[in-house]
């Protein structure tokens, strides 16, 4: 057999292997799964939870942000346990559909006296009703950064409670 005709296939062989040939033992990093945020992505029984985060700033307090999907027919009452050193519970309302929560949404969730500073962690736990819960750790950020500042908790001015006024008793 001729060497000639067999060295033609051998050097296509090897330089179709050597070209192509890292990606055969390099797994794909477009297949990781990641949160394509600044937050985090958790789901709790139904509900997803998209891009929470926590902002903080100089008052001491944080706020909760992030995106709520409730896929089912129901409306659910969800509990977020900041397991601070004093662990707080902060409770809002998941309606069917999306949700956003935040103050620049309109929808805010603020918890005082945390301390937390940016660059942090918080270990937060979601549940409801009668659905195991999940705990994450959330990144905390910084309410003076421009593209935060609208969540910034020093910018919660809750709503005054309703005094009810006196009636008059009526004379006999």
């Amino acid at each position: 057999m001729n060497i000639r005709a067999l060295a033609v296939p051998v050097i296509a062989a090897a330089l179709l292997l050597g070209t192509a040939g890292c990606g055969v033992f390099v797994p794909t990093a477009t297949m990781k799964q990641y949160s394509a945020g600044d937050g985090l992505n958790v789901n709790v029984g139904k509900l997803e939870l998209r891009n929470v985060m926590v902002i903080t700033d100089e008052s001491g307090d944080a706020s909760l942000v992030g995106t709520i999907v409730n896929d089912s027919t129901n409306v659910q009452y969800v509990t977020a346990r900041f397991r601070t050193a004093t662990p707080v519970d902060v409770k809002f309302v998941a309606p069917e559909g999306i949700t956003k929560i935040g103050l620049a949404d309109d929808n805010p969730i603020v918890v005082h006296g945390t301390a937390l500073k940016a660059g942090q962690y918080i270990e937060i736990y979601f549940q409801y009703g009668g659905e195991d819960g999940v705990g994450i750790s959330v990144p905390v950020w910084d309410g003076t950064n421009p593209n935060y500042a609208p969540y910034a908790p020093s910018l919660y001015t809750p709503e005054p409670t309703p005094v009810p006024t006196p009636t008059e008793t009526p004379s006999n």
